[in-house]
């Protein structure tokens, strides 16, 4: 729709509250930055009228607001559940040009600007409505009018790196970093790469929908950088590794338990798992299934934290509560761990990846892959 598609090259201002304590803007950009291309950050020092700290991210070149939210549902820092939308009254959202003022250190906050970027400090939303009547909160309470804040403090370990320390040099101009557009490209992945001829030299998983890519030779690496045509539609980006800092993400497969049997519907699944990170994989459940007693989505999550926590739903006058755990397995792709065979007699995905029979997630080229039923017990 118009109204949410933003200017290719413009600036969308978020406004994210109920951040922890002691957020900086490197922090807040860090955490978001897998969502996008950021221009700059900042954090209050004050609070909101709800008494939770507060901050601004902007992201560039969004081509639609109401997808780049519905991505961003669910993050958190830490076990903080962060609470983000479209900054009321930014010069930035209006689509207008926005000149950078002049940082100056005062007690209003701390930003941070992207090298060529523009961020607006000053913003009718952003800093009066947002702080609203309320004194600045002192203290660490565990509850900040309605906020909810970790209660227990942990010592962070801090571990000095050598400065020479550099892991994968001897790849650098050999091998690629992409992120796929989808769950089901990097689950076929392999399969992609049979069918368009292209020889690789070894395929590495780095968590969320990210591979690196190595080639036997610099030559061949060119040669498939060069290769958009072909491979434009299966990654959203794709990069030369040259030790560059990757962002962090990854893939949370989420056991939903009690859903009762008249709202077990893969759009009540969706959104209970959009409300966790951006929605990956929805299974196709149907009247032949024996286990309809715990459901797995799958979704994107940009924190380390596991998910285990009560959801309730809502349906006309009644409310359901659900129970939502995250799998401890560790999950990696098919296309790691498919053995040759498979792969030259076009069998489907093994028995076993969840990523099986996916729905409204993929890109329609590669071939339908079977169901995978995992029995998985869920405590409540």
């Amino acid at each position: 729709m118009a109204g949410n598609m933003g200017q290719h090259d413009g600036i969308v201002k978020l406004f994210v509250t109920n951040l922890p304590d002691g957020c900086t803007p490197w922090e807040l950009r860090k955490c978001m930055e897998v969502f996008g291309d950021i221009v700059g950050s900042y954090v209050a020092k004050k609070r909101d009228k709800n008494g939770c700290r507060f901050g601004f991210v902007s992201f560039k070149g969004v081509r639609d607001r109401a997808e780049l939210l519905k991505s961003l549902g669910g993050t958190k820092m830490g076990n903080f559940k962060l609470k983000i939308n479209v900054a009321r009254f930014a010069a930035e959202n209006s689509g207008g040009h926005v000149n950078l003022p002049e940082m100056k250190n005062k007690d209003k906050g701390v930003g941070q600007q992207a090298p060529g970027g523009a961020f607006n400090l000053r913003d009718s939303r952003s800093y009066r409505e947002a702080v609203g009547a309320s004194k600045s909160a002192a203290g660490s309470s565990s509850d900040h009018g309605g906020c909810r804040e970790e209660v227990t403090k942990f010592k962070e370990k801090s571990i000095v790196v050598p400065d020479r320390t550099g892991a994968f040099n001897d790849l650098v101009g050999m091998a690629l970093v992409g992120r796929t557009v989808d769950l089901e490209t990097l689950v076929d992945f392999d399969k992609l790469l049979r069918i368009a001829k292209f020889s690789v030299a070894n395929l590495q998983y780095l968590g969320g929908l990210s591979l690196l890519i190595s080639f036997h030779d610099a030559d061949s690496a060119k040669l498939f950088m060069g290769a958009k045509d072909v491979w434009g539609p299966w990654f959203s980006r794709l990069d030369y590794w040259s030790g560059q800092s990757l962002s962090f993400e990854r893939v949370a497969w989420l056991k939903l338990c009690g859903i009762p049997l008249h709202l077990l519907d893969p759009d009540v699944l969706g959104l209970v798992g959009e409300s966790f990170g951006r929605l990956l994989h929805i299974p196709k459940l149907s009247e032949v299934d024996l286990d309809l007693s715990t459901v797995r989505v799958g979704v994107l999550v940009g924190f380390s934290g596991r998910i285990k926590e009560g959801v309730s739903l809502k349906w006309k006058d009644r409310i359901y509560r659900i129970w939502v755990e995250e799998d401890s397995d560790v999950w990696v792709p098919d296309c790691l761990d498919r053995d040759d065979e498979s792969v030259s007699d076009g069998a489907p995905s093994p028995v076993g990846s969840p990523a099986g029979d996916m729905i409204g997630s993929g890109t329609g080229e590669t071939e339908e892959r079977q169901s995978s039923e995992f029995g998985v017990f869920c405590r409540l």
